[in-house]
């Protein structure tokens, strides 16, 4: 990790992560079975990604399947001052968030249950993906859409990764690795953006 957290943030984290466990004895959220591992594993897997990425996402970030809440309210937690959507065809899960979200008194995500393909953003914004599904597919499920300054994928920087990169058309997308470790296992938040209309 490369950020500096607050108190107030670092509570915050540990409180979403104990959130997270206590209702997965009810609802499916997360594989982990204590607060702990999940912090140390998923969370810090979003601060280190974001610490790397941060620079390049936009005012708007829209998490697409965020399931339990992962990267969308961690990155709420590290900027306020950004706004998120985050997405997810689960209602059940899109209604703990919702609880979560009052609970921890974190103003700046709103929530959404629906399909990836069906929501739609008039501002410019960044889109984000961890866990959710293959590069190429969750590009053509996001085709046609408007105002996306870039797609950033958290993903394991393995042979996986790359072969997902060699699927999406070239001609189309350019792409940055921004490289971290994660209990020294080597990860990256993979950008993508559009080459014709981009200015990274």
């Amino acid at each position: 990790m490369h950020l500096e957290l607050s108190k107030e943030q670092e509570k915050k984290l540990k409180d979403f992560s104990h959130e997270v466990i206590e209702r997965n004895k009810q609802h499916n959220l997360t594989g982990h079975k204590d607060a702990k591992t999940f912090y140390n594993l998923q969370v810090v897997d979003c601060i280190s990604a974001y610490s790397v990425c941060k620079k390049t996402v936009a005012e708007n970030i829209v998490d697409c399947g965020s399931g339990a809440g992962l990267p969308s309210v961690v990155w709420a937690i590290l900027s306020p001052e950004k706004k998120f959507y985050s997405i997810d065809k689960n209602e059940k899960k899109i209604q703990f968030q919702k609880q979560l979200l009052i609970k921890l008194n974190i103003e700046n995500v709103e929530t959404h249950v629906s399909k990836i393909e069906e929501f739609n953003l008039d501002k410019q914004h960044t889109v984000v993906i961890k866990a959710f599904s293959s590069v190429a597919k969750t590009i053509e499920q996001l085709k046609n859409k408007q105002h996306q300054k870039n797609l950033i994928f958290l993903k394991k920087d393995d042979k996986k990764t790359e072969e997902e990169l060699l699927e999406v058309p070239s001609l189309l997308y350019d792409y940055k690795k921004h490289q971290y470790v994660l209990n020294k296992e080597k990860m990256v938040a993979l950008e993508l953006y559009d080459s014709k209309n981009s200015h990274n």
